[in-house]
């Protein structure tokens, strides 16, 4: 029976005391507390940094760090190598150093999944075989592709690649 003794009932529940709001996750009606992505009520969300500025909730969780490998490119020519571009399959290039393109003063350029080397005052890698650079890479495993030689005055020498190695014979 409505007796009037109800007149303000407490904030989000009425004269019986049932609450007539939302209930959050911490029980309380009509609060605000949210469940956050690490699985807690009212609670700060991911705190653990990981190894690439993401944030996990627990050490476990953050990604896998890439791995990192050097690889050595082999070339075995009969001619002066005067530049050389070629792709990188199935890895990721950080960069490029050592070798007889270092020897040769060689500007060794990389992107993710291209290498190109020259020099800017005409020097070469004189014919002959070796590690031609040593590649940086990440994940999977690396092949060449789309080989590009040239020799003495721009011209082009048809090299071939074997995986990572690259060879050219004067015909």
């Amino acid at each position: 029976a409505d007796d009037d003794s109800c007149e303000y009932a407490e904030e989000n529940y009425d004269c019986n005391g049932e609450c007539t709001a939302d209930v959050d996750c911490a029980g309380v009606c009509g609060g605000d507390a949210l469940v956050d992505d690490c699985g807690e009520c009212d609670g700060d969300g991911p705190s653990i940094e990981c190894w690439d500025g993401s944030y996990a909730c627990e050490g476990g969780d953050c990604p896998d760090e890439p791995v990192t490998d050097t690889i050595d490119i082999l070339f075995n020519s009969d001619a002066d190598i005067y530049g050389f571009q070629f792709n990188v399959d199935g890895a990721d290039v950080t960069g490029a150093s050592g070798g007889a393109a270092a020897d040769a003063g060689f500007t060794v350029s990389t992107s993710a999944s291209v290498v190109l080397g020259f020099s800017f005052t005409g020097s070469y890698i004189p014919a002959g075989s070796g590690v031609l650079t040593t590649l940086t890479v990440t994940g999977g495993d690396p092949c060449l592709s789309g080989l590009v030689l040239s020799g003495a005055g721009g011209s082009t020498l048809d090299g071939e690649v074997d995986c990572l190695s690259i060879s050219y014979g004067a015909p």
